[in-house]
């Protein structure tokens, strides 16, 4: 009994220590205001922003703004989120940029890559 109650204690004590948040940039400094910038082409980037804008979300002094969209700009990036259901990645369609579909986006964007790489190829031979 003793010997499971030591990895128990173990486990429950690194278990915070191993997980990290995917909703701040990486080496965030506190003060500073942070925005997401999605491109359909690019990986998301991070983007340092006006500290006076409103509707932001705080983490540990650092200020996260999330990205107010459009009617049009919307319902683009929802059939973006469908196409990238259609090609097999588990995401729901929702039009929320979530961690799933930060995957999802980078997953399929190494995807277009590699198959440029490969047309490329194809041709020179």
């Amino acid at each position: 009994m003793r010997f499971l109650l030591i990895p128990t204690i173990l486990c429950f004590a690194f278990s915070s220590a191993i997980a990290q948040n995917v909703d701040l940039p990486k080496n965030p400094k506190p003060g500073k205001c942070y925005e997401r910038c999605f491109y359909y082409d690019k990986p998301i980037e991070w983007k340092e922003v006006d500290c006076k804008k409103s509707k932001a979300t705080g983490s540990n002094g650092v200020n996260v703004f999330h990205v107010r969209k459009t009617d049009e700009e919307t319902t683009k990036f929802i059939t973006y989120q469908k196409q990238l259901v259609d090609l097999g990645y588990t995401l729901a369609a929702n039009g929320i940029l979530d961690e799933k579909t930060i995957k999802a986006h980078h997953k399929y964007l190494k995807f277009k890559k590699k198959q440029d790489r490969k047309a490329k190829r194809t041709s020179r031979k």
